[in-house]
Formats: C-alpha cells, structure tokens, sequence
C-alpha cells in the first residue's frame, strides 16, 4: 500500500515514497508509458503542494528518494494539473530544494536497459542560477542514491519540450539498473519542474526513435586570417546532444584539430582565427550524443590574399517556383562578384554544377518529388571565389506531396471528434485507420469505394490521451498525419 520508507547510512538519511502493492510492482513489460492522468487523489490544480501533502496518489511502482516528508521542507515531489505545465490532464511536479537533489526512479523493467530508450516532456519555470537542473541516468540501487550515474543532462527550458534518451553507454557490466529522473536545485529552494508523457520503450517494441545528423555548411566572413564555421543538426526526436562543434585543418599536409561550436537551436557555429592567408583549409561539423560522435561532410574555404578584395560568400539564398523537374532560386548579389556558381544534388547522391551571371537562377532536369541541396557560390574573378552559400533543401513537387497537402486534420488537438478532410478530386480512398503510438490499429473508419472530395469525422471520445496517427491509404498511396487527443 502507499507509504514510505526512511533509509539511514551513517549520518545520511533518504525517505522514499512507496505506491500500489508489492505484487502490482513486479518487473513491468515495454512499451511502457505513464501520463499521470489516471491519478485522482491529492492532485494539485495548480503550482502549490496539494492539501495534505505527501499524502496523495504519486506514479504506481515509482520511487523518490529524498522527497520532502512535510509541506514545509523541500524538495517535494506530487501530481498537478497545472495546463501551464502538463501536456494534458496531470504532470508529476517537483520544487527544488537548494540543498538536497530530488530523485524520480521509474518501476523495473524487463529487458536489457542498454536497449532502451526514454522519451518525455518536460518544462522549468524559469532559467538562470536560482532555478533546478534535469538529468536523466540509472541506478544500479534503486533504495541508494549514491548508486546514480548520469547519461544526460537537460537545459533549462520554459515552454514543454520533448527529449529522448538511449542507454547504450551504461557500462556492459551493468545488468540489473533502473531509469532515473535528477532534479538537482540551484541557488534556492522552491523553483518547479514538471515531467509528463514518459515512454520506454525497446528496440522494436515502440516508436523508432531517429539519431540526429549533422551538416557542415559553408563557411562565412572569410578574410586573410579568420573565418566562421557553420554547421546545421537535423535531430527530429530531439535527441539530447551532449558535444557540438568542428574539427579542422590546413588542406595541405594538417591534422585535424577540433573546437567547440556554439548557439542555439538546429545550428551551431565556431570563429577560426590566426590563420595563414592565401591557403586552403578543410573542416567538417560533428555532434555527440549518447555516447556517440558523429560528422559532418567535408567542406573547403580558402583565406584571402594579401590586398585582395574581399569575396563574400552569398546570402539570402531562397527557392521561388518549383516543379516536378525544376526549381528557380535567387539570392543576394555580392559585392565585387562578376557571376556565380551553383551547385546542387540530391541528399546523399552526386553534386552537380552550373553558373549564372545574375543573382538567379533555374535548375532543371530534376526528379520529382526529391529533396534536394543547393548552394551559390560568388565568383570575383582572377580565382578569386568566395565560400559556398548556406545550403538549403528543395523538394520537388509529385503526386505524394500534392496528396500530402490535400489532407488535414483538425481539430488538433481533438477532444471527443477530429475530422479528417481529402480535398483531391476523384481520388479513391481504400481506408482510414487511426493508430496508437505502439503501432496498434484502435480504429478502421472507412473502407473501399469512397472518393475525394470527402470528410470524415471519427469519434475518438473513448481513446486515452496522447498521440496518434491517422493513415489515409488512396489509390495513389498512403499518407499518415498525427493529430493529439486531449
């Protein structure tokens, strides 16, 4: 039953919270996921502890170690429905004490945990020193918190943001561990956090989470002894990435030397300095996550003569009309440039090249419905290039991408119906089904012989909350679009 337990060794003490029974906590299966919703009692309808704090429902199977036992000492840990700060319905809510870390350790899970991946949504209440940090690790102890080891760290972040975690660098000689949430305080008690919609799953047994990637851009602000590297993450699970920045070297006879990248968001840069004018170099971007390092392609730039003009790199770099077999670019004109070189290829295949004398051009004898990447290049004359442009991706247009956007969803989010809408004509489409995040069919609304233009409503009352998908299947293929149910 709820209750707790208070762990002494030496002098150090660690009170930890107990909930369902012990039959009820045995080692849970995968996929697992825990929203907070089905909890009642003793949930906060705001940011302050509930009325009777601790007692009150807390996650089924969770542990906390050193959660505050009195509403007048911190750190706390309880469930609120705060909308500022759960996906929907409930979170699990923390307020940080400046001394003491607050631990959430999940239930034991069957299954390798090298194997297991953790997705959640979280939210501070502010930034700076006086607010809490999350980190993600394990406990090979869950009753010691001394047996924590960290795996990822989270800033501070004031709107809900989605992460993802993998465990493949806990040690092989790790067996037997548990997943743990660590909010560590900072300069005061009493500064929130929440947590919401926590998934493990296994490989294969959930949503496939993607790595992210890196692509090294052209570099920018070249003159005869500095330069500015440029980098772009692709991270469309929002893997947390622990390491970002370049390694670089002179073209001709150097070794690679790293520096750290900065900003913020999907790009990152880093400033060269003190180097040699008039001489080749080469880099390339890399990003570390989960224990693993990746880069980028491998990008040349040359410094600048002695007294030569400076041949900026073009900016503004933008597609206007594009087809199945063309896209028509444009870009800003550079100082000192007498014409441009472009280059352009599809992701991952062969660069292909042509010049302009104007700031624009029209790529043709292209494929349909193909991503591809562009980048200008200023040429001032007398070998004097510029760096490549900012690379951007182009997708031309076909018949999945005009099916694509002819379908929509809404409302979104979806209370008790969402309305799936096909505005292409005379298109049949074979079946509607609405899928949960585990892969799992919970709904066929619609069979063969129906025809575009067409709407359907789907009554999605009785689903739980959370995420699913809506797979359209026509004629002309399958297109799935996901919608939230509150």
């Amino acid at each position: 039953d709820n209750g707790s337990v208070t762990l002494t060794s030496g002098s150090e003490t660690a009170t930890i919270t107990l909930t369902g029974t012990a039959a009820d906590c045995s080692p849970r299966t995968l996929p697992y996921s825990e929203n907070f919703d089905s909890y009642t009692n003793g949930v906060s309808s705001g940011t302050s502890y509930p009325t009777g704090y601790p007692e009150g429902d807390m996650p089924s199977c969770w542990l906390f170690p050193n959660r505050s036992t009195s509403s007048s000492d911190y750190p706390m840990a309880f469930l609120s429905s705060s909308s500022s700060y759960a996906v929907s319905g409930n979170c699990l809510f923390f307020k940080s004490s400046s001394t003491t870390p607050l631990y959430a350790v999940l239930p034991d899970f069957i299954g390798d945990i090298h194997n297991m991946q953790l997705r959640f949504t979280y939210r501070n209440e502010s930034t700076g020193s006086s607010n809490g940090t999350l980190s993600v690790g394990y406990m090979t102890d869950p009753s010691d918190v001394s047996t924590f080891n960290e795996i990822a760290t989270f800033e501070q972040v004031t709107t809900l943001t989605t992460d993802t975690v993998f465990f493949t660098s806990v040690p092989a000689s790790v067996t037997t561990a548990n997943i743990v949430f660590k909010y560590t305080g900072g300069n005061y008690n009493n500064y929130y956090l929440s947590i919401d919609d926590v998934y493990v799953v296994d490989d294969g047994s959930g949503p496939v989470i993607t790595d992210p990637t890196v692509a090294t851009t052209a570099a920018t602000a070249i003159e005869q002894t500095t330069a500015t590297l440029n980098a772009t993450i692709t991270n469309p699970d929002n893997v947390t990435i622990t390491a970002k920045g370049f390694e670089w070297k002179a073209t001709s006879g150097g070794t690679y030397t790293q520096i750290a990248g900065t900003g913020t968001g999907n790009t990152f840069t880093a400033n060269l300095t003190g180097l040699t004018a008039n001489t080749g170099y080469t880099y390339r971007a890399f990003i570390t996550f989960n224990g693993t390092t990746v880069t980028g392609n491998e990008m040349t730039f040359t410094t600048l003569e002695q007294g030569v003009e400076p041949c900026n790199a073009p900016t503004g770099l933008t597609a206007g009309d594009i087809t199945g077999e063309s896209i028509a670019i444009s870009w800003n004109a550079s100082a000192n440039a007498e014409g441009y070189n472009i280059q352009y290829s599809p992701q991952g295949g062969t660069i292909s090249s042509a010049s302009s004398t104007t700031n624009s051009y029209t790529i043709t004898g292209l494929t349909q419905n193909t991503t591809y990447q562009i980048q200008v290049q200023a040429n001032c004359g007398d070998g004097n290039l510029s760096g490549w442009s900012e690379s951007i991706s182009v997708t031309t247009t076909g018949i999945e991408n005009h099916l694509s956007n002819s379908i929509a969803l809404y409302p979104n989010p979806a209370n008790d119906v969402v309305n799936v809408q096909c505005t292409m004509n005379n298109v049949q489409v074979k079946g509607i089904e609405v899928i949960d995040v585990y892969g799992k069919v919970v709904r066929t609304v619609v069979g063969a012989n129906n025809y575009s233009p067409m709407q359907t409503r789907i009554n999605v009352s009785d689903l739980a909350a959370g995420m699913y998908f809506v797979r359209v299947t026509t004629e002309e293929g399958a297109v799935t679009k996901t919608f939230v149910k509150k």
